[in-house]
């Protein structure tokens, strides 16, 4: 899903796009992230005889016409993690290996534009320039004018088409708006980081950052790019309070937002909104079948998907290795049963066609500590809009609280 049109339109399209000062500065220093992985920890948990499998696990393919006994055989070693388990332990130190080599860090850090605001709310939106691993990209950053310390919210846009003004609203009205949560506006005490991950663009007003769309990786890679740019901004920022970090998402977002919660240990809490936390559950694994159909699939992270590792699974060009490990390392529910997630909530309408209300359930039966929030009737952007005020209002609301809980303001 696109994030470029006017989902919400509030006072905060005032208060976070008002009047306009373009500058431009920049800062030659190299920021590192600070030893504060927990990959050690995942290793100790992976070496102690774990199991991935959860409760319902299927092999779908079993019963799904189409598809010859080699080819079931073949996905079952894909999906069926129990019985593949040697297999899978391989896999799982592998990629705990791959995130332990990673130090991502963002350099030639250059605000490229700022917007200050006016009334109700005072402070600076600012698009930013930098690179990660060598890849240009850009972000966002809402930074309040005053003095004092603030909390940090790392954002997980939806969606594969970066971030702008309409973006920063959409997360600033749920931050902080009056109207949803009751009580006062919480946007002058939060610090705000919207990367627009590697691939992508960021966009304020009539600038823009641009990436190499061919650098894209989804959950993957996008972990690393926003951890690159929390640092930079914690580096950046002396009002900044990094003991006080959360990062919140929507749809893909927001399992970028789970997965980056299970590899950093600043990260304190996480406020998932529909996110995709299995990539071994039943409506991926349907995917996967209209994939080798030669359906096209138009959802944001899994054509990459698709395209990369599932289609060429299905004609024979690649092993059930390669792809179960892609799907591994993007499933934060396959390795919730560590219990190295912080506090975490999860809210997941209960009509939603997008991301399957399974995904919500199969984090919450991996870590029994995951809050759910089933939310009736509401599709995956059906909250988005003033004619679904109730459901607006109940996403709002529980995120506020949940910020007033972990971050205290």
């Amino acid at each position: 899903m696109k994030m470029r049109h006017a989902a919400i339109a509030t006072a905060l399209a005032l208060a976070l796009g008002a009047c306009d000062s373009s500058t431009s500065s920049t800062c030659t220093a190299s920021c590192s992230e600070t030893g504060t992985t927990n990959v050690q920890s995942l290793q100790t948990w992976a070496a102690s005889g774990r199991d991935l499998s959860l409760a319902g696990d299927t092999n779908l393919a079993s019963t799904a016409a189409p598809f010859s006994q080699a080819l079931r055989d073949r996905w079952d070693s894909v999906v069926n993690l129990k019985k593949y388990s040697a297999l899978v332990d391989s896999d799982l130190s592998r990629i705990l290996r791959d995130w332990a080599s990673r130090t991502p860090t963002a350099t030639g850090w250059t605000v490229v534009r700022t917007t200050d605001t006016a009334m109700p709310i005072s402070g600076t939106l600012q698009l930013v320039r930098f690179s990660v691993d060598g890849i240009q990209q850009g972000g966002l950053v809402w930074i309040p004018n005053t003095s004092v310390s603030h909390p940090v919210i790392l954002v997980g846009h939806p969606g594969d088409g970066g971030v702008d003004d309409q973006t920063a609203n959409l997360f600033g009205l749920l931050v902080g708006a009056s109207t949803l949560g009751g009580g006062s506006v919480n946007l002058d005490k939060v610090i705000l980081v919207f990367p627009a991950y590697r691939g992508e663009t960021a966009y304020l007003g009539a600038d823009s950052v641009e990436s190499d769309v061919s650098t894209i990786s989804p959950w993957d890679r996008d972990v690393d790019d926003g951890l690159a740019m929390l640092q930079a901004v914690l580096d950046r920022t002396p009002n900044a309070d990094a003991s006080r970090i959360s990062a919140i998402g929507f749809s893909r977002g927001a399992g970028v937002s789970l997965i980056t919660a299970l590899r950093d240990k600043r990260i304190k809490s996480v406020f998932d909104i529909a996110g995709p936390t299995d990539f071994f559950a039943p409506s991926i694994q349907q995917v996967s079948f209209m994939i080798a159909a030669g359906q096209p699939i138009d959802l944001p992270g899994v054509n990459y998907l698709g395209a990369r590792y599932v289609g060429p699974f299905w004609k024979g060009n690649m092993s059930a290795d390669s792809i179960r490990t892609a799907l591994l390392r993007r499933s934060v529910a396959r390795l919730a049963g560590s219990h190295l997630l912080p506090t975490t909530e999860a809210v997941q309408g209960l009509s939603d066609s997008t991301v399957f209300p399974e995904h919500m359930r199969h984090l919450a039966l991996a870590d029994s500590r995951v809050d759910t929030v089933p939310v009736p009737g509401m599709t995956h952007t059906s909250w988005m809009s003033y004619t679904n005020s109730v459901q607006l209002f109940k996403v709002g609301s529980e995120l506020q609280a949940f910020l007033k809980t972990n971050l205290g303001i």
